[in-house]
């Protein structure tokens, strides 16, 4: 049985991927000039509200949706970041984008990033 689609849209302040869904039921959705923009936390969305025009100009393709159904995620700044900060999470989220960011790094000799400290973590 296929699971559903799911929509993320790029946060047009941060750059991180974010769900539709999730985003419209937390309130962190925005219309502006035609255009739906989700944002990851409320301190996006108060950013993108102080200065629409600018952050609507960063991010043209912020309406469209940033995965299909099948596909891997937009490894995007977002993702890149979220990995940077706490690969454990991203890897309960998405163990395809982490095993691709690890092999990106290994392949730039990188070391591997830390697990991170999140609740997750500590439990």
């Amino acid at each position: 049985m296929q699971q559903p689609s799911v929509t993320r849209l790029t946060d047009p302040v941060c750059g991180m991927s974010v769900r539709l869904d999730v985003a419209q039921e937390d309130g962190l959705t925005l219309e502006h000039h035609g255009k739906l923009y989700a944002f990851c936390r409320q301190s996006c969305r108060d950013a993108f509200e102080g200065d629409r025009h600018r952050y609507a100009e960063r991010a043209p393709l912020a309406s469209a949706p940033a995965a299909s159904a099948n596909a891997l995620p937009v490894i995007d700044e977002g993702m890149r970041r979220w990995y940077d900060s706490c690969s454990c999470c991203l890897s309960d989220a998405y163990p395809e984008v982490k095993a691709a960011l690890d092999e990106e790094r290994t392949s730039n000799a990188r070391s591997v990033a830390a697990p991170g400290i999140c609740e997750v973590a500590e439990a």
